[in-house]
C-alpha cells in the first residue's frame, strides 16, 4: 500500500484517485471546497459509469478522502500527482497557470521528500519545470519526477484506466521508475519505461495521430458524398489491411473537439515554430477540422435553403456520448453557427450539465426528444445516448414541420428512419 496525494481534481484526477484507491492505496485528493463536498458524498464532478460506486466504496473503507487542505493531503504522501485537466483557450492553446499554481502550493506545504508524478497534458519540458518549481520552494524535495501520460476517454474512463493499452512511465531515474511503476503493476497491463521527454512527446504524438485519422476520414467522407460512395464501406475495407488494423480511428463525423486532441496539435506546432521545423501535416489536420463545425449548417442549407424561419432540433449536446461535460463541445459551436444563419434551435440531452459553461448559445432546452421535434424542420443527431434506438420515430416525424433527419454520427439505420417518413442524411454516405 502506498500513500498518494492527487492534486488538480476534476475528471482525470477523480478517475485516477478512485482507481488508485481501489488498488489498495491510501489516497487523498486535494481540490476546492465544492468539489470536495460532492466527491466525499460519492458523486464525481463529471458523469462516468461505475465511478460513483468506486468512490463510495473506497471512502467507506477509509482508503479515499478529498480535502481542501494541501498540508493534510501531503502529510504522509510518498507520491504526489498533478492530474489537472489542462485548460485550453478558444484556440486550443494550453493555459498552464493553474498547473504551476498547484506546484507552488505543493512546494509551500511540503515537509518531506516525495516523488512527483505528472499526468496532466503538458508541453514537453513542463514536468521538469514543475519539479524545479517545487524544489525551489521546498529544498527537502530532491527532485524525483515522472511523467505518466493518461489516455483516459470520457464516458469509459474507468475502463480505459483499468484495461489500459499500456502504462508509460517517463522518468530519468531507474529507481524512481520502478517505484512509480509499482503503483500500476497490479493491473497487469503492458508497461513502457522511457525518459521524461519521450513520454511527453508520446502523448503529443498519440493524440495528434488520432486527430490526423479523424481529419483524414472526414476528408474522405466529403469525397464520398461528391461521387456517391459510402465512407463506411471504405473504412471497413481499410481496416482489413493489417498495416491499418481493426481499431483504426476511422469514424467520419463532426471532427474532434473538447481541446484534448487540439491542444496536442498546438503543442507540436509551437515546437516546430520554436525550432524552425515546418509542420505542414499538423497544419492541414487543424485546418480540415476547423471547418467541421459549419458542416451542419452547410448541409441543412443545401437541403432547406436559407435557414431563416426554420427551427432546428439538436439531439445531444455533450462533448461525447456517456458523459455530462459541455466544455468545448462542438454542439455549442454548431448551435451558434445555426443561430448566426437565422435559425432557431431547440435541444435535448439527458446527461448534459448545463451549469458547467458560463454562457450557452441561444437555444431552448427541452425535457425530451419529442419536444425537440415539435415544429422543427430538421432533427440533427450530434451526440447519442443510451436507448436512443427505442424512440418512436413515426411519432417524432408526426410532430415535425419538416422531414429532415441529419445523422452526424451515422448511428441509426437509414432504412428505419426513412420508413418513419424522414429524409435521412448521414456523413459520407
Amino acid at each position: 500500500m502506498a500513500n498518494i496525494c492527487i492534486t488538480g481534481i476534476w475528471h482525470q484526477g477523480t478517475v485516477v484517485s478512485a482507481c488508485l484507491a481501489d488498488l489498495g492505496n491510501r489516497v487523498y485528493g486535494v481540490c476546492d471546497e465544492d468539489t470536495a463536498k460532492v466527491l466525499n458524498a460519492g458523486q464525481p464532478p463529471v458523469y462516468e459509469p461505475t465511478l460513483p460506486e468506486i468512490i463510495r466504496r473506497n471512502i467507506e473503507t477509509g482508503g479515499l478522502r478529498y480535502t481542501t487542505d494541501y498540508s493534510e493531503g501531503l502529510r504522509e504522501a510518498e507520491f504526489v500527482f498533478i492530474c489537472t485537466d489542462t485548460p485550453v483557450d478558444t484556440n486550443d492553446d494550453s493555459d498552464l497557470s493553474s498547473i504551476y499554481t498547484i506546484a507552488e502550493k505543493i512546494g509551500t506545504n511540503l515537509t518531506h521528500d516525495i516523488i512527483l508524478c505528472v499526468t496532466a497534458q503538458v508541453p514537453i519540458g513542463t514536468s521538469e519545470e514543475l519539479s524545479r518549481t517545487i524544489r525551489n520552494l521546498a529544498p527537502i524535495y530532491r527532485g524525483a519526477v515522472a511523467y505518466v501520460p493518461e489516455f483516459l476517454r470520457l464516458g469509459v474512463a474507468v475502463e480505459t484506466f483499468q484495461q489500459a493499452d499500456r502504462f508509460v512511465i517517463g522518468c530519468n531515474d531507474p529507481v524512481v521508475t520502478e517505484r512509480v511503476a509499482s503503483l500500476y503493476k497490479p493491473l497487469g497491463r503492458p508497461m513502457v519505461y522511457t525518459d521524461i521527454r519521450s513520454a511527453e512527446m508520446a502523448k503529443h504524438a498519440s493524440n495528434t495521430f488520432l486527430a490526423a485519422s479523424i481529419s483524414f476520414i472526414n476528408e474522405i467522407a466529403n469525397l464520398c458524398e461528391a461521387v456517391g460512395a459510402n465512407v463506411h464501406e471504405v473504412a471497413k475495407i481499410m481496416k482489413l489491411d493489417r498495416r491499418i488494423g481493426p481499431y483504426a480511428f476511422l469514424s467520419p463525423g463532426l471532427g474532434f473537439a473538447g481541446g484534448t486532441l487540439g491542444r496536442e496539435i498546438r503543442a507540436l506546432q509551437k515546437i516546430g515554430f520554436t525550432n524552425k521545423v515546418p509542420t505542414p501535416l499538423m497544419d492541414a489536420v487543424w485546418q480540415i477540422n476547423a471547418q467541421r463545425a459549419q458542416l451542419v449548417s452547410r448541409r441543412l442549407s443545401s437541403i432547406l435553403g436559407h435557414l431563416e424561419r426554420h427551427q432546428i432540433g439538436i439531439w445531444g449536446l455533450t462533448y461525447k456520448a456517456g458523459t455530462s461535460t459541455l466544455r468545448r463541445a462542438i454542439s455549442l459551436e454548431i448551435v451558434q453557427d445555426l443561430v448566426r444563419k437565422g435559425a432557431t434551435v431547440k435541444a435535448f440531452d439527458p446527461l448534459a450539465n448545463l451549469f458547467e459553461v458560463s454562457s450557452l448559445p441561444a437555444m431552448k432546452i427541452c425535457n425530451d426528444p419529442y419536444h425537440v421535434a415539435e415544429g422543427s424542420s430538421a432533427i440533427v443527431l450530434v451526440t447519442e445516448w443510451n436507448d436512443i434506438d427505442s424512440l418512436d420515430f413515426r411519432r417524432l416525424r408526426e410532430k415535425m414541420k419538416g422531414d429532415v433527419f441529419l445523422d452526424t454520427r451515422n448511428l441509426l439505420n437509414p432504412n428505419r428512419i426513412t420508413e418513419a417518413g424522414f429524409r435521412y442524411f448521414g456523413i459520407g454516405r
